[in-house]
């Protein structure tokens, strides 16, 4: 399916952990405008520089995926990142958090971020993403996490809401321009 084509319903949700096999299909969102960072969509310059990484050296992104942190972040962050799938590539979710805390240094976004791509929105795959997430989040002994969304994304919260998201905060992230406003929401992973 191409960004042209209609949506279809959600086939079953999974989470895969990034791997060759299935690096096409990162691939074809990139070269198709897609951004794993929503912060970052619509940002031609960098979705075509990582899609330039990508095609120079396809071992080399990969394990640069895989290796986890946050750029600059000068506490230990262990980073867990999946492809949401459902037959075919639908974009990224990633948990990320330091051991033995709930803290997360001021520069991450929270604990969980995500991006669907343009074609497979609106489908519940990242409604789904996330709470298979959450459940994997309960598995590695997490009982509270922070997500935010920017203020006037009412797709994201309800995505946030209907996997248990808790409202408790209004303002901006040190991570972002300090005019974008945020929501902040508690999520409680349970183990399934």
């Amino acid at each position: 399916m191409t960004p042209g084509d209609p949506a279809k319903p959600a086939g079953r949700v999974t989470l895969l952990a990034p791997d060759r096999e299935n690096l096409s299909g990162f691939e074809a969102a990139l070269a198709a405008g897609w951004s794993p960072d929503p912060r970052r969509a619509g940002d031609e310059a960098y979705i075509g520089g990582e899609l330039q990484r990508l095609r120079r050296d396809r071992s080399r992104f990969l394990a640069d995926l895989l290796g986890g942190g946050e750029p600059g972040s000068a506490a230990p962050l262990t980073t867990h990142l999946f492809w949401i799938w459902d037959g075919e590539f639908c974009g990224s979710i990633s948990l990320r958090f330091q051991p033995g805390t709930e803290e997360l240094p001021p520069e991450v976004s929270g604990h969980v971020g995500y991006s669907v791509v343009p074609w497979k929105q609106r489908n519940g795959h990242a409604t789904a993403a996330l709470g298979l997430l959450l459940a994997f989040a309960a598995k590695q002994g997490l009982a509270r996490l922070v997500i935010l969304c920017n203020e006037e994304n009412d797709v994201s919260r309800r995505v946030i809401e209907r996997n248990g998201g808790q409202f408790f905060l209004r303002g901006p992230h040190p991570s972002d321009r300090q005019d974008q406003l945020k929501l902040y929401f508690w999520l409680h992973p349970v183990p399934v």
